[in-house]
């Protein structure tokens, strides 16, 4: 059960280093559920591209743990990229349902605008070519789906779009103004087909979620979040695999964790697709079957993910509008979906609720089901 959420504001917050930042989300979710800190014995944390891969070699959660004063039974650290905020608080459930812990607190956090050159670096021996970085990476999937589909640039831009449309009714969002078809098309490009307004936001913040039994979560503050099924699934051969660039892991994953919930893709009532780019949200829809192949970018033409479409996705405005929150901030707002507590952007009666997560090289995925 997830019992607490808690996150800092997301923006440039420098002078303010990603750790004060990280323990202002812990205990705003520890607060939340109502709990203190001498309760909490799990620590999962999930440690963003400035800390996770400069810093990689420093064990995250020591330094976190021993900031915030725990001695916990369960620890660990994740590092998926965006689908590590998503797996750790899988993980965290798996440990509190084996009984590893009984309240296991989920941290994500990160000052990438604060870390000089924390995008600065080339992985894999494609990059002695000059080709690394995310950017590069997916927009040979969006050529790709353009190429064999016929997706346009306006499909692109619908995802984006509506991504502002959400965030205009999401006070702590960082980008609020509404964004019109004209405004993207003008928009630069970055590494074509993909444009600066398809990329996520670039943000320091934290965001922190705790996990915990059913049966202690029955007398805490909030109401609980169940969790009703979670899942991964990996693509780790890149370019030697010929679907890599137009199949993600999701596909996998997504049914599966699906199936185990007992639910299908029309049960859903808020689904939280992680959008790093606007690709990455039209290849999410086909392959945890919203629609089939090739049909995502006709498939939120007309405002169809926009505030009063169909389907609701990412009501808070997401990476693309709301904040870089590696996917914890997806997580979050499930939460306040299911429990009602989202406000303006609030999807009437939200019982069910989808989380998703993506990294690394198109590499990594992870889901979760969530119920009130």
């Amino acid at each position: 059960m997830i019992a607490g959420v808690g996150h800092t504001a997301f923006g440039r917050l420098a002078p303010r280093t990603a750790w004060h930042l990280e323990a202002e989300a812990a205990a705003a979710a520890v607060a939340d559920a109502g709990l203190r800190p001498a309760d909490v014995d799990g620590l999962l944390t999930d440690p963003g591209p400035a800390q996770g891969i400069l810093d990689g070699i420093t064990p995250h959660f020591l330094r976190l743990g021993a900031q915030l004063g725990l001695d916990p039974d369960y620890v660990g650290s994740e590092i998926l990229g965006g689908a590590g905020s998503v797996a750790v608080v899988g993980r965290a459930a798996l440990a509190v349902e084996a009984g590893l812990c009984d309240v296991c607190l989920c941290v994500y956090g990160d000052s990438p605008l604060a870390t000089p050159r924390s995008f600065e670096y080339g992985r894999g021996d494609e990059a002695v070519f000059g080709f690394f970085g995310a950017v590069g990476l997916h927009a040979l999937a969006a050529r790709r789906h353009m190429h064999r589909y016929g997706t346009r640039p306006e499909h692109l831009g619908e995802v984006a779009i509506a991504a502002r449309a959400h965030a205009a009714r999401t006070p702590h969002a960082e980008k609020r103004r509404p964004l019109t078809m004209a405004e993207y098309l003008a928009s630069e490009p970055v590494v074509e087909p993909l444009r600066k307004l398809d990329c996520c936001l670039v943000s320091d913040g934290a965001a922190a979620v705790v996990v915990t039994t059913e049966e202690r979560a029955r007398d805490l503050r909030a109401r609980p979040v169940r969790i009703l099924g979670q899942g991964q699934a990996h693509s780790l051969s890149t370019y030697a695999s010929p679907e890599h660039f137009e199949r993600l892991p999701a596909a996998r994953c997504g049914p599966k964790t699906l199936a185990r919930a007992g639910l299908g893709p029309g049960d859903l009532d808020v689904v939280l697709l992680y959008d790093c780019f606007t690709i990455v949200v039209l290849l999410q829809l086909e392959d945890y079957g919203f629609c089939a192949a090739g049909e995502s970018g006709p498939f939120v033409a007309g405002g169809r993910i926009a505030p009063g479409g169909s389907l609701c996705v990412n009501p808070s405005g997401g990476l693309l509008a709301e904040g870089y929150g590696g996917g914890m901030l997806h997580v979050i707002e499930a939460v306040r979906q299911l429990r009602g507590e989202a406000g303006e952007r609030q999807k009437a009666d939200a019982a069910t609720a989808l989380v998703s997560g993506h990294g690394l090289g198109m590499n990594t995925h992870a889901t979760l089901v969530l119920g009130r």
